[in-house]
């Protein structure tokens, strides 16, 4: 009974740092609309992580408006300008479209054929996918050659 206790503890605390919690989601939607207006941020959407793999956590939002999808990253905290990314909405579905972290413990060049310039491996860090169930989805890393973000789609 002990040894399923602390296993069912280990599996909540391990899925903790992934979600942003919700007296946090109010604060980042409020940094992201400062940085980047006019665009409808998703609460629910709210994720954070060791996506730079600094060792820091991270969080990520993601927002859309009637031309683009928008992803900010706060790699420094919420008082700073966060990293952007930009996807047109007329090649995914905003209605549909979601943000979710990803492993990062895989070789890309099993899908591509190649291996993505600056692709880091990673048991600790994590990646973000976006997808939205009709188009192949965008595998987001921090490509550590450019020190900034990247992705790779099919």
């Amino acid at each position: 009974m002990k040894k399923l206790l602390l296993w069912a503890c280990a599996v909540v605390v391990s899925a903790i740092p992934h979600v942003v919690f919700a007296q946090n989601q109010a604060l980042l939607e409020k940094a992201a609309t400062k940085y980047v207006a006019k665009v409808a941020w998703r609460r629910d959407s709210a994720l954070a992580g060791n996506f730079t793999c600094s060792g820091r956590w991270e969080q990520a939002i993601l927002g859309v408006s009637k031309t683009e999808i928008v992803i900010t990253i706060f790699v420094h905290g919420l008082n700073m300008r966060p990293e952007v990314l930009r996807y047109s909405a007329g090649n995914r579905n905003p209605m549909t479209v979601k943000l979710e972290t990803e492993s990062l413990d895989y070789d890309p060049k099993e899908a591509l054929g190649y291996h993505p310039d600056g692709f880091r491996r990673s048991r600790s860090c994590k990646g973000l996918s976006l997808s939205d169930g009709e188009t192949d989805s965008a595998h987001i890393f921090w490509n550590e050659k450019l020190h900034k973000f990247d992705d790779w789609t099919l």
